[in-house]
């Protein structure tokens, strides 16, 4: 009994410290991260005083939904949960910075990647990953590729063929195939009510990122552990 609050105090600790910390270090990460490489921050990126994320309410909601992750997870398996953690607060990070400035920072795609090593143990072998990658990354290249050809313009950028091939690594075959699936269809979804209630232009460019992290926090946090 000890041990179980003693697990339940800590994961509570570490879930408000992670949500605390995402609104933190989003508000501070250098602007050149939010931008494109030959792109010049604008005003609102580099001046200290704009909250990025505003700390209220934002803050304690990521913190509800990281508490609520880690006491799920912690009786489950140790290091699923600290591996989890990671992966979420990575996928959180760059799905807002999708959503509010069209950039996937590579810093959080490439962490997001190592944390793929804290589930190799989770996958039936150790080609999971490396075919959840090689799926992930050439499906969203493909989208390019017949995109361009066909509307003769880039219809997604680079950043989410590097997200998605990140992701596949993480999530393996199932996992990539399940957030390739869900991403496509919630995304088509917002899309076309966005277009109904004329909100968005039919040639306007719509982050993608947020849809990929979000159901890769959600196959990682309800899916995944359920499949075990």
């Amino acid at each position: 009994m000890t041990i179980l609050l003693i697990k339940a105090a800590a994961g509570v600790i570490v879930g408000v410290l992670a949500g605390f910390a995402a609104v933190y270090i989003f508000n501070k990460m250098p602007a050149s991260w939010l931008c494109d490489y030959d792109e010049k921050p604008s005003r609102e990126l580099i001046d200290p005083y704009v909250q990025r994320v505003k700390g209220m309410p934002w803050r304690w909601i990521y913190a509800a939904g990281f508490v609520c992750l880690v006491l799920k997870l912690v009786f489950f398996d140790m290091q699923y949960t600290v591996a989890a953690l990671f992966a979420c607060w990575a996928f959180l990070i760059i799905g807002l910075a999708d959503l509010k400035y069209m950039i996937i920072p590579d810093q959080f795609v490439i962490m997001l990647a190592l944390t793929a090593f804290g589930f190799i143990p989770y996958h039936d072998n150790m080609l999971q990953p490396l075919l959840g990658m090689a799926i992930g990354g050439g499906a969203m290249l493909t989208v390019i590729l017949l995109g361009g050809a066909a509307f003769k313009k880039d219809v997604m950028g680079f950043g989410d063929v590097k997200l998605f091939a990140s992701a596949g690594l993480v999530l393996g075959i199932k996992g990539v195939i399940i957030v390739l699936v869900g991403s496509s269809i919630f995304s088509g979804i917002a899309a076309a009510a966005g277009l109904a209630s004329g909100k968005c232009k039919r040639d306007d460019l719509r982050p993608l990122g947020p849809y990929i992290c979000g159901w890769g926090i959600f196959y990682i946090f309800i899916i995944w552990p359920f499949l075990m």
